[in-house]
């Protein structure tokens, strides 16, 4: 629904008729940026010449705002991880209904979930600290290493890997994802990976 406006601004007077999203726009984007509805139309009426190229300018720089807003919170959500917005990493490896293990960058065991420990029939105190490959052998293509420099590099997906993990008398072999992580928001070097078995 079209809506007529009549505004001044520095002893220029405006007659404007825009549609009610255009001035609800224009309004929201005038008092995020401090300023008067009468200021913003006068800063975009200056690089146009009358009033009927001014509602093609003030339609434009609408969606032009609009548009950049899209892509700012497009960006926002891609870098956006769970640990970044305050989760631990420790807590989302408990979350895990399967077996998970957190493992840090230096290959230290940092978290293990109830379920991994009763898979590996150890408890978690028996595990965390200690390097993962005493008790599993980690096989992925590319390797793990190579993972983690790909997540610093921007790679955000999930790796296949299988592994293996010695029990009295018997060699027990399972799948797994590997799923490497920011471990810690407040230091961004800090990656390392979750290991998720598949049952």
């Amino acid at each position: 629904m079209m809506a007529h406006r009549i505004l001044q601004h520095a002893g220029r007077r405006y007659s404007l008729k825009l549609d009610e999203i255009v001035w609800e726009t224009l309004e929201e984007l005038a008092e995020e940026g401090g300023l008067r509805l009468n200021e913003l139309v006068a800063r975009v009426a200056q690089g146009t010449g009358d009033d009927a190229g001014l509602t093609n300018a003030l339609r434009n720089y609408c969606l032009r705002e609009l548009r950049r807003r899209l892509s700012e919170r497009d960006a926002e959500v891609k870098t956006l991880t769970l640990t970044s917005r305050g989760v631990p990493a420790a807590l989302l490896a408990q979350a895990c209904p399967t077996p998970c293990f957190l493992i840090g960058k230096d290959q230290l065991i940092l978290e293990v979930n109830e379920p991994a420990q009763k898979w590996m029939s150890t408890p978690a105190a028996a595990l965390v600290g200690k390097i993962v490959d005493h008790y599993l052998q980690i096989k992925s293509v590319p390797v793990v290493d190579e993972i983690v420099r790909q997540f610093r590099g921007g790679v955000r997906k999930l790796f296949a890997a299988r592994v293996l993990h010695l029990r009295p008398g018997r060699l027990v072999m399972a799948r797994a994802n590997l799923c490497p992580a920011m471990i810690d928001a407040d230091r961004p070097d800090e990656f390392g990976y979750f290991l998720i078995i598949q049952e």
